[in-house]
């Protein structure tokens, strides 16, 4: 067109000019999404990846190349990075605190150089400088690539995107939701730069979130731990309780071990391990564990054998750990408990104790005193202690005494013994008698003649 403008390159072009370019490289690089659907459901949640990713452009696209290995008719449309530690502090608990004001000469003398300074330079001098807030800062050290030294892992975010129904690519795309599922499945614990990873599903159930009695709770851990040494030291802890993984089901047949090319592939960068997923809790702002962990495995036989071994044994860097059985897992299920039974009245719990159950009493030989009478005193009671029989049967005996001799509780209404006071005339009529006055000192000759001496 004769009369368009001649193109203009962006460095030269104005601030308006080029918000518009700005605008429609984002329009041109939009993804088609149906509408009314749920981000969520095509989105997957990958933890303990490498600090590395986030520094190098080769890596990212490693890891994008590494998910889509386990589905390749997919697409990516974003990844995230989350749980970054810089170098600097991106944010401080005491932004929101009230400044201490200073003495009224430092007031007067920086209210005077403020002055003097827009007088000299104009009015944008005298400004006070601009403070970033905690979402900036963290926007342009994650752009400088200003990663903490000790930054072990970061998680990440990968959000597969919708075919456009226009392209003629659309029949071969899979539908991101199920492609999430499936990477969900065949990604999870999988292999890379050397880190295991731990995928789950964003829009999973509170069901789906793990079963916490396959998982104990790791206590007194050092805030500088890992999760890839954690993972490490709890494998060769069960592996010399029960042995390598999968070792019974190579004994038992040869037939499990033919797989399909596509489950060979997955089978080197998945092996089968005892620990499934290691979770360490760690501080928001810091990143820094807070001393717990969480630890799934792959049975409930690990979990008891674990708790089976005794206290203090376990020892991670050089501190003994906290081994607990796990009833809940953040953002799962609790374990389903029993209902709860109906609170029993006193009536029922005499009942209960009053209900003993029969003791069978063995009888006696009647023929034993004629096989005894003719033998001494003596003899006959080494015979009576040497008969068996008979010393069974005085326990049988002893046990049902003990049994029927249950003690009855004052607080029972239908056993209770009823007190009644009675006048002296009624107890005399009903014949009782009044108790038997107490024996005073008895004292002796020598103690008589003492004491009256004194007097």
């Amino acid at each position: 067109d004769s009369d368009a403008p001649p193109p203009v390159h962006e460095s030269l072009a104005k601030e308006d000019d080029k918000k518009e370019m700005g605008r429609a490289k984002r329009r041109t690089k939009a993804r088609y999404a149906p509408p009314g659907e749920t981000r969520d459901a095509r989105t997957i949640f990958i933890g303990n990846v490498h600090a590395d990713v986030v520094k190098s452009k080769t890596a990212q696209k490693q890891l994008k190349r590494h998910i889509l290995s386990f589905v390749p008719s997919a697409n990516i449309e974003s990844v995230r990075f989350r749980s970054v530690a810089f170098q600097a502090p991106t944010t401080s608990s005491t932004a929101n605190a009230p400044k201490p004001e200073g003495r009224v000469h430092e007031r007067e003398r920086a209210a005077t150089w403020r002055e003097k300074a827009k007088d000299k330079d104009g009015e944008e001098a005298g400004k006070p400088a601009q403070r970033l807030s905690a979402g900036e800062k963290k926007r342009i050290a994650f752009i400088k690539h200003e990663i903490h030294a000790q930054a072990d892992a970061v998680h990440a975010y990968i959000v597969f995107a919708h075919a456009d129904p226009a392209s003629k690519q659309a029949a071969n795309v899979l539908d991101p939701q199920v492609v999430a599922r499936e990477v969900v499945e065949k990604a999870d614990g999988s292999i890379f730069m050397g880190r295991t990873l731990r995928v789950d599903s964003v829009s999973k159930t509170v069901e789906e979130k793990g079963d916490p009695r396959r998982t104990v709770f790791v206590g007194n851990l050092d805030f500088a731990s890992q999760e890839e040494d954690l993972r490490v030291f709890f494998e060769g802890v069960v592996s010399a309780e029960r042995g390598p993984p999968g070792a019974d089901e190579d004994e038992e047949s040869d037939e499990e071990n033919e797989e399909s090319e596509d489950k060979e592939v997955n089978k080197e960068t998945k092996p089968k391990t005892w620990v499934t997923r290691v979770r360490i809790v760690r501080d928001k702002d810091t990143l820094l564990g807070k001393g717990f962990a969480y630890v799934e495995f792959a049975d409930r036989e690990c979990v008891d054998e674990l708790l089976a071994m005794e206290e203090g044994q376990l020892k991670f860097a050089k501190r003994k750990l906290r081994l607990q059985h796990c009833k809940t897992l953040p953002g799962s299920a609790p374990i389903a408990s029993a209902p709860p039974k109906p609170k029993a009245t006193p009536q029922d719990k005499a009942r209960a104790r009053v209900t003993v159950a029969p003791v069978s009493v063995p009888k006696g030989d009647p023929a034993l005193g004629e096989r005894l009478a003719h033998m001494s005193k003596e003899a006959r009671k080494a015979a009576k202690a040497s008969d068996a029989a008979r010393i069974a049967r005085r326990l049988a005996k002893k046990k049902a005494r003990a049994a029927l001799s249950v003690p009855v509780k004052a607080g029972n209404a239908e056993m209770k013994k009823t007190r009644e006071r009675k006048t002296p005339l009624e107890r005399r009529a009903a014949g009782a008698h009044k108790p038997a006055a107490k024996k005073g000192r008895v004292r002796s000759e020598k103690s008589v003649a003492k004491r009256n001496a004194k007097k």
